[in-house]
């Protein structure tokens, strides 16, 4: 029998692993700033906050596998829509950035995608709710 969708079981395991992240994230600058590695201690370093973000990818995962069909066919048309916007957003500053806007940082990617998210559950929800 398949676990029980909770909202706050999903959420502190979500924010968990954010709070690892940013903890992983200030501890590995620290460590950049006070070390100085190089080579393969750098990139190590570097890589330190992943650790965080798998946690909450697994976290996400878990959450949609705990879920009810109309829980996942929100979560599906939430994605959905950032899927596409971000694919959007970020082919048309592709093309900006050649006539001179600043390019676009791949770290700014995901939170824009996560922001569609949010914004697609929104609409979504409220569609599914009537």
């Amino acid at each position: 029998m398949k676990p029980q969708w909770n909202t706050r079981t999903y959420l502190v395991e979500l924010f968990a692993a954010m709070a690892l992240y940013a903890v992983l994230l200030v501890g590995s600058n620290l460590l950049e700033q006070r070390l100085d590695p190089k080579g393969a201690l750098l990139i190590a370093v570097n890589v330190l906050p992943i650790v965080g973000i798998l946690a909450a990818a697994w976290a996400i995962v878990r959450g949609f596998g705990r879920m009810d069909e109309l829980q996942r066919r929100i979560q599906f048309d939430a994605l959905v829509l950032a899927f596409a916007g971000t694919a959007v957003i970020s082919f048309s500053w592709g093309f900006l950035e050649d006539v001179g806007v600043p390019q676009l940082r791949a770290f700014m990617v995901w939170p824009m995608m996560a922001m569609l998210w949010i914004f697609g559950l929104i609409v979504a929800t409220r569609r599914y709710a009537r």
